[in-house]
C-alpha cells in the first residue's frame, strides 16, 4: 500500500492533481506482479493454491503471504524473499511521476524524504512495508463525530482501500471532498450492520462506475444497468461488509449484518452520514457511513 499513501501524501500537499495521481498509480498497478504470480513463477505455490488463498481473502482481512503461512504453502522465508521483490515495484510510482512531467525527480526525492519524517520511516528500502496505513487516512477523512468509537470508522476506510485492490483489481485512492451532488442519476447500495454497533452504510455510484465495478467484480462483460449488473454490485458490499463485521467480531463487538439492497435515486441529497470518497479508473465510489454505538460485549439474557 505504500504507493496509495505515498500518492495521498502529494495529493495533500498539492503536488500533483487527482486526475495525475490516477493516471500514475494506474500505471504502477498493471506493471505490478501480485505475489501469487510470484510465488507460482518460483515453483513454491500451484494456480490451485493461489486461487485458493484468493477465495479466502473474500472472508478475511488478512494478507496473501499470511493466508498462505497459515495453509502450509508458504515459509516464512519463502514469504521474505518474495515481499522483497515484490517491494521494488514502489519505485514505478515515483518513476512514472518523474517521466510524464508531473513532478521533478528532485522534488519527488524531497516529499518522499518528508513523507518518510512524518510516517517515522528511517531506513530507506522500509517504505513498503511501513505500517503507516491511519497516518494518512486520518488527514483525508475526519470521524470525530464518532467519538471514541471513531477508529471503528478509519478502520472500514482501510479496509476500503485493501479490498478494491483485491476484490476489484483496482489502484485506489481516497480524496478528502464531500460527495458530488451534480449527478443527475445515481445508484446506491446500502447495507445495515446492527448490533453493539449500528452502521448503515450507502454506496453511491453512477450508471458506468456500476458497470465496469460490476464487470470487474462478476467476470463478464455487462453493458446494461440489468439484475445481474445490479446483483454484483449488491454482492460485492455485501462481501466487503462480511469482511468488516469478522474484524469488529475480532475486537469484540456483536455484530450481524443485513441483506443488501440496491436503488436508484435522483440525487445524493438523498444520502447522509460520514463520506468515504474513492477514485479509480473504474469511476468514482462514494461511500456514506452512518454511525451510532449501542453497546459493546453486551449481555444476551
Amino acid at each position: 500500500m505504500f504507493n496509495q499513501y505515498f500518492g495521498y501524501y502529494l495529493l495533500n500537499k498539492g503536488l500533483v492533481t487527482p486526475e495525475q495521481l490516477s493516471q500514475a498509480l494506474h500505471y504502477e498497478s498493471s506493471t505490478r506482479v501480485k505475489l501469487g504470480v510470484l510465488a507460482v513463477d518460483a515453483g513454491l505455490m500451484t494456480a490451485v493454491q493461489v486461487g485458493e488463498v484468493h477465495d479466502l481473502q473474500r472472508a478475511k482481512d488478512k494478507k496473501f503471504g499470511e493466508l498462505a503461512l497459515e495453509k502450509g504453502y508458504l515459509t516464512v522465508v519463502q514469504i521474505e524473499e518474495l515481499l522483497a521483490a515484490q517491494a521494488k515495484g514502489h519505485l514505478t510510482l515515483i518513476q512514472t511521476i518523474a517521466d510524464k512531467g508531473y513532478m521533478v525527480l528532485g522534488d519527488i526525492e524531497k516529499a518522499l524524504a518528508e513523507f518518510r519524517v512524518e510516517c517515522g520511516i528511517t531506513a530507506p528500502g522500509s517504505a513498503s512495508s511501513a505500517p503507516i496505513d491511519d497516518t494518512e487516512i486520518k488527514k483525508l477523512l475526519d470521524f470525530s463525530q464518532a467519538g471514541d468509537n471513531a477508529h471503528v470508522l478509519y478502520s472500514y476506510a482501510g479496509l476500503t482501500l485493501r479490498n478494491m485492490v483485491r476484490f476489484l483489481n483496482e489502484t485506489p485512492f481516497m480524496q478528502p471532498e464531500a460527495i458530488d451532488a451534480e449527478h443527475s442519476s445515481q445508484w446506491v447500495a446500502s447495507q445495515r450492520i446492527i448490533g453493539d454497533l449500528n452502521i448503515t452504510i450507502d454506496l453511491i455510484m453512477d450508471e458506468q462506475t456500476v458497470l465496469k465495478a460490476a464487470s470487474r467484480f462478476s467476470g463478464e462483460e455487462l453493458t446494461i444497468i440489468d439484475e445481474m449488473a445490479l446483483d454484483s454490485i449488491g454482492e460485492f458490499l455485501n462481501v466487503h461488509n462480511g469482511v468488516y463485521c469478522s474484524l469488529l467480531s475480532t475486537d469484540g463487538f456483536k455484530v450481524d449484518l443485513q441483506p443488501q439492497t440496491v436503488r436508484k435515486q435522483k440525487n445524493s441529497t438523498e444520502t447522509s452520514g460520514c463520506p468515504i470518497v474513492i477514485t479509480t479508473l473504474l469511476g468514482r465510489f462514494d461511500f456514506r457511513l452512518s454511525f451510532k454505538v449501542l453497546s459493546k460485549n453486551s449481555s444476551t439474557s
